[in-house]
């Protein structure tokens, strides 16, 4: 699941200016100042290494040089570079499952959702939505999705209900595997399904396209439903920020 994490990741940057993911001694650098949002900037540990650790400070640095507010990425058992990570700072920690399924798992959900691709007429109305799931200010979504729309690979759902946009999400299939992204159902329309329709359908189109298997990092909220649909977890990632 890391290394077909690591390929989408580098695959998206592509398709931005004034991006940088560069991989060093078990650690990747990750730069992307059209999105200023720790997920987008920041520190991947691969091996959790004395290498890893002695280049954290001066990834971190660089980051911060930029512009950006870093953050960094771990893996449960990673201690040596999580310590280091303490020491600069990153004190805020989130434990996030990453899940993986295999083709002929999946597990349809019954939902009355119509889901189609997003097109042109939808982006605005389905970032107010994004907005309002994660509380990320709209011109970054606008710039998110202007890329996501022009990456290779990728396919960007909308889920109606009663005629109204309720749900989105992000498939992208990479070498063989389908990675799952901003999954969001407005607050008001949870609990029916949406998000879990979405994501299927974002896993059987992946498996169409070639895909051996689909994976993705998930929340608190939503780790129950995956494992319904048919993820189990493989993973577990330990993303550390600085207070504030």
């Amino acid at each position: 699941m890391q290394r077909a994490l690591e390929a989408m990741q580098e695959r998206l940057y592509s398709v931005f200016d004034g991006t940088r993911f560069e991989r060093g001694a078990d650690l990747i650098v990750l730069l992307c100042l059209p999105l200023p949002i720790p997920q987008f900037n920041g520190a991947w540990v691969v091996e959790d290494s004395p290498s890893a650790a002695e280049a954290l400070a001066d990834a971190v640095a660089e980051i911060e040089a930029a512009g950006a507010w870093p953050w960094v990425q771990t893996r449960s058992g990673q201690s040596r570079t999580q310590q280091r990570a303490h020491s600069l700072g990153f004190t805020e920690s989130v434990r996030v499952p990453g899940m993986v399924m295999r083709s002929g798992d999946l597990a349809e959900p019954a939902v009355d959702i119509q889901i189609e691709l997003v097109g042109d007429g939808d982006v605005d109305a389905v970032n107010e939505l994004l907005v309002a799931c994660f509380g990320v200010p709209k011109e970054m979504l606008d710039e998110l999705g202007g890329g996501v729309r022009r990456l290779e690979g990728a396919c960007w759902y909308v889920g109606r209900a009663d005629g109204a946009i309720v749900s989105s999400a992000v498939g992208l299939t990479v070498d063989g595997a389908t990675g799952v992204f901003n999954v969001a159902t407005l607050q008001e329309q949870r609990g029916r399904g949406y998000g879990a329709a979405l994501t299927a359908r974002a896993v059987r189109d992946g498996f169409r396209a070639g895909a051996t298997f689909a994976f993705l990092q998930s929340s608190e909220i939503g780790h129950e439903l995956y494992r319904r649909l048919g993820f189990r977890d493989v993973e577990e990632y330990v993303l550390l920020t600085r207070p504030g």
